[in-house]
């Protein structure tokens, strides 16, 4: 399958393809696609043309097939860019439409193309008003999101950065519920501050380049003072660190996932703010981030959010808001493996940015096919679910045991690459983020408990079990629990030589070694 692919010429085309369909496709779902209601009360929407959310979801799944010719093609033994385009856009400032992957991005890229299909199937009733304009900000949203994990070009990173944060603005604020305008606009903000200072980073570092080219290639061999290195990655840091919610940037995440529409909270789960800094700020400023005291710090606000995100989730009451402090909690874990700097534990990180992405997920539809049910996510008002939805009730308990990391889960791989790799390096550090794996039973059997085996209340006597749609949806998320828990290495194969890479670069490249002599040039 492979070599009839690649004699297709699908290395040449399977990017771009990801890239631009989705918004090619947004127009027309706008344009052509019929409305499900008239308005929130359910009136029948004027007949005419086909459904909004069919087109969109034709759309998604053609980008989930895309998303599968380009993990069949990639070669896990090759190093440097596969399926690399570059392309001329604005040669006047060196900008290009360059993209590629290697081992950190190619999972990530599959998973976004093969989730959001899966998302919006599986959150079928949750939007029913506006449906082409939800369907067209979706695609749009995707397009967004595989940009920033395929871009090679900075200028074009920071495109689809912006292109993911106005799409959710609306998706938030326009279906969301309660407090959905104000949490948008937290987004918002939060987002834009550090966006901004990326970007004066970005164009600070294309003068020091000579302002030729905004290739990573291209940046990667610069030769940058310490002092540039520190600023430059604390610009670069402060964006991607507010993007993933790392605490103390943290606190428009559970008001954002807690109002989004189920789609938006799924592709709010999707860690593209660590995957930048693995990415970007390390390989680009590797002085900075293997500084003693900037590596510390971050290492000691990683542990601060393993521990804690694990305790507030463990308060919560709303079913959203604790699967949003638990990603805060993950997160932790992500940027303790990151900035450990050895090889299990970057490819750890890897590891739990992909499962973190399938078990969140999980959760979130789960828990929004509750709220499409019941209108609630407050786990006090559910108790005794196993006896009326046994399904629901095996997958639901599925996913909390892959967030605790129990072994033979995808939630476990990561996790424990993770604490050996940073265990090398600072011991103590990695003893007290195990604390966060007992924080995790605790809130994580706290939940199973309140909403399957308590009292069954009267009012849930009603509720039926997942209907034929949301059991394929939540198959394929079991199969991916199970499948990564018990057989991991494709993944850790294709992952193990770019992880190498982020390590060599911050430990042993030229820039890493020489930033502490030089303090003449800044940017």
């Amino acid at each position: 399958m492979r070599d009839f692919l690649l004699s297709l010429g699908a290395a040449s085309w399977v990017l771009p393809a990801m890239l631009l369909w989705p918004m090619v496709a947004a127009l027309p779902v706008r344009l052509l696609g019929r409305d499900v209601s008239r308005d929130v009360e359910g009136a029948e929407a004027p007949s005419g043309g086909p459904d909004a959310r069919s087109l969109t979801l034709a759309a998604l799944v053609i980008e989930g097939v895309l998303g599968l010719i380009l993990w069949i093609i990639y070669d896990a033994d090759a190093r440097g860019w596969q399926a690399r385009v570059d392309l001329p856009w604005i040669p006047d400032i060196g900008a290009a439409f360059s993209v590629g992957v290697d081992g950190l991005s190619v999972a990530m890229t599959v998973l976004t193309a093969l989730l959001l299909p899966l998302a919006l199937l599986g959150s079928w009733t949750n939007v029913r008003v506006r449906t082409p304009a939800f369907g067209a900000l979706a695609l749009m949203l995707t397009s967004g999101l595989i940009g920033i994990f395929v871009s090679l070009d900075l200028l074009l990173f920071y495109l689809a950065w912006e292109l993911m944060l106005i799409p959710l603005y609306f998706l938030i604020g326009i279906w969301g519920t309660g407090s959905s305008m104000r949490a948008s606009l937290r987004y918002v903000l939060f987002t834009l501050v550090g966006s901004l200072l990326m970007l004066v980073a970005i164009m600070a570092l294309w003068n020091l380049g000579g302002g030729l080219s905004f290739h990573v290639d291209h940046l990667i061999a610069l030769d940058l003072t310490q002092r540039a290195q520190l600023l430059m990655f604390a610009a670069f840091f402060t964006a991607f660190a507010v993007k993933s919610a790392l605490v103390p940037f943290h606190t428009w995440l559970p008001d954002a996932q807690g109002s989004a529409p189920t789609f938006a909270a799924v592709a709010l789960g999707l860690k593209v703010g660590t995957y930048a800094i693995l990415r970007f700020a390390i390989p680009l400023f590797p002085a900075a981030a293997s500084h003693p005291t900037v590596r510390t710090s971050i290492l000691v606000l990683s542990v601060i959010a393993i521990v804690y995100g694990a305790l507030l989730a463990m308060s919560q009451r709303d079913a959203k808001r604790l699967v949003s402090y638990s990603s805060i909690s993950h997160l932790g874990f992500i940027m303790l493996g990151a900035f450990a700097l050895t090889q299990q534990s970057v490819q750890g990180a890897v590891m739990i940015m992909v499962n973190h992405g399938i078990t969140t997920s999980a959760l979130f539809l789960l828990i929004g096919m509750l709220q499409d049910r019941r209108g609630s996510t407050d786990m006090e008002s559910f108790g005794g679910l196993a006896r009326v939805m046994p399904m629901f009730s095996a997958v639901f308990t599925l996913a909390v045991l892959s967030t605790m990391g129990l072994p033979g889960t995808n939630g476990f791989v990561g996790e424990f690459l993770v604490l050996i790799g940073t265990y090398a390096e600072r011991p103590t550090l990695a003893i007290i983020a195990t604390t966060g794996v007992i924080f995790a039973a605790v809130y994580g059997l706290r939940a199973l408990q309140r909403l399957l085996f308590l009292k069954l209340d009267d009012q849930n006597l009603g509720l039926t079990d997942l209907s034929g749609r949301e059991r394929a949806v939540m198959a394929v998320f079991a199969i991916a629990m199970l499948w990564i828990g018990f057989a991991p290495q494709s993944i850790l194969r294709r992952s193990d030589i770019a992880s190498r890479a982020v390590v060599e670069a911050a430990r042993f490249g030229p820039n890493a070694a020489a930033g502490s002599a030089k303090l003449s040039a800044t940017p």
